[in-house]
C-alpha cells in the first residue's frame, strides 16, 4: 500500500498582505506585552501589600491578644471591640491577596499566550517571506 503524499501549492502573499500580517503580529506583541506588564504589577502588588500591611497586622495582632487564636469565637470575647475590629481586618486581607496574585498570574499566562500565538502566526508567514525574497520581486 503506497500513499502519495503530494506537495501542496499555495500562492505567496503579496508585500501589502504581508506587511499587514506583521502589523499584526507586532500588535498582538504589544497586547501580550501589556497584559505580562499587568499581571507583574499585580502580583507585585499582592506581595507589597503583604509585607507591608498583611503581616505588621498579624504581628502586632499576636502582640496585643496573646490570648486568643485567629479563629477567634467565644462568649467572653463578645465585649472586645478592638479584637473583632482587628479579627475582622485581618480576615479581610486573604482574599484580597489572593485575588491580586491569581488576577496576576492569569495576567502573564494571558500575556504569554498572546506572545505564543504571534510567534506561530510569524512561523507561518515565513514561507511566504521565503518564497518573496527567492522570486525576486
Amino acid at each position: 500500500m503506497s500513499t502519495d503524499t503530494k506537495a501542496v501549492a499555495s500562492e505567496p502573499l503579496t508585500t501589502a498582505e504581508m506587511e499587514s500580517t506583521m502589523t499584526g503580529i507586532k500588535r498582538m506583541l504589544k497586547i501580550g506585552a501589556a497584559f505580562a506588564v499587568v499581571g507583574y504589577l499585580l502580583v507585585g502588588f499582592a506581595l507589597f501589600l503583604e509585607i507591608s500591611a498583611f503581616h505588621p497586622l498579624l504581628e502586632e495582632f499576636f502582640a496585643t491578644h496573646t490570648g486568643w487564636s485567629l479563629a477567634g469565637g467565644g462568649a467572653d470575647r463578645a465585649g472586645e471591640a478592638a479584637l473583632n475590629s482587628q479579627l475582622a481586618t485581618i480576615h479581610s486581607f486573604p482574599s484580597v491577596l489572593l485575588w491580586l496574585k491569581l488576577g496576576g498570574v492569569a495576567h502573564v499566562l494571558v500575556g504569554i499566550f498572546i506572545a505564543l500565538a504571534a510567534i506561530v502566526r510569524t512561523l507561518a508567514l515565513m514561507p511566504h517571506r521565503l518564497a518573496h525574497e527567492m522570486g525576486g520581486e
